[in-house]
């Protein structure tokens, strides 16, 4: 190979944020159908790929496609992150919008993060565990109240409120940004399909069977309305994961007219002899 020669990548941003869009939802579409069909009409005999593609699991190729998505949202907002420091350092412009996208960029690789290692169900489960114990101990409190009225998961009523400030700030932050572009939309959109998501993992864990009367209308069973409710759940979290990464790498694309990534090789220095 001749290391003298330049190579350039050249990528349009709209042809590039359009595939990227098309080729996530295509593959999230592709992974619901998988556990349809492989997973829960057992097309499959064989019970390690049943499980290889059951979107529920924590091993699963969905969870893992869902967490590396969402650190790669993350690492595109750091980028972005660092694109507007340097132009604010080069105007001498204030670096509150550095930190704002900082914020959201650590958000999302936590997310990504704890998507893999579903770090708030195993919080919430720790929350109860705690609570319960420090009832036999000291008595009810009102934290032990709060739970026991609580009447899903744990792990909504722990980290619940974080999340929806988090989301508030987002729209907050970005709707300015994004003032005059119909990306904010989009945005909405995704923010939209997250929220959903979330009612849907709450009405799972209702204390009281709330699949029964799905269940009876289509004369189906109870576990499968609720795993094609876990299905819908986990795609449309993963959806949402993918218009906030076509949103957030269009408008990285957009901050300078041209992107250039340059690799240079160090000229060995001279012998002295």
């Amino acid at each position: 190979m001749v290391q003298d020669q330049v190579l350039r990548f050249n990528l349009n941003a709209d042809v590039l944020a359009k595939r990227v869009f098309w080729g996530c939802l295509g593959f999230e579409l592709f992974i619901v159908l998988l556990d349809i069909f492989v997973n829960h009409y057992e097309w499959s005999p064989i019970s390690s790929i049943r499980r290889m593609v059951n979107i529920s699991r924590e091993d699963s190729l969905s969870n893992w496609f869902s967490s590396y998505q969402t650190i790669t949202v993350g690492l595109i907002l750091w980028t972005t992150a660092a694109a507007v420091r340097s132009q604010a350092r080069d105007v001498g412009g204030p670096k509150k919008e550095f930190y704002c996208w900082a914020i959201l960029a650590t958000f999302f690789v936590y997310m990504g993060i704890d998507d893999a290692i579903r770090f708030h169900e195993r919080i919430g489960t720790a929350f109860g565990r705690v609570l319960s114990y420090m009832e036999k101990s000291f008595g009810a409190g009102i934290l032990n109240h709060i739970h026991e009225a609580f009447p899903s998961y744990n792990w909504q009523m722990v980290f619940g409120p974080f999340f929806l400030a988090m989301g508030v700030f987002l729209l907050w932050f970005i709707w300015q940004q994004f003032s005059a572009s119909k990306l904010r939309y989009l945005l909405l959109a995704a923010v939209s399909l997250y929220a959903v998501a979330v009612g849907l993992d709450f009405v799972e864990g209702l204390d009281t069977s709330p699949y029964e009367g799905i269940a009876d209308y289509f004369s189906t069973t109870e576990d499968r309305v609720g795993h094609m409710s876990k299905a819908l759940e986990e795609f449309l979290e993963m959806f949402g994961t993918t218009i906030f990464l076509t949103v957030f790498l269009k408008n990285a694309l957009r901050l300078a007219r041209e992107w250039t990534l340059a690799v240079s090789h160090a000229e060995p220095s001279p012998t002295r002899v």
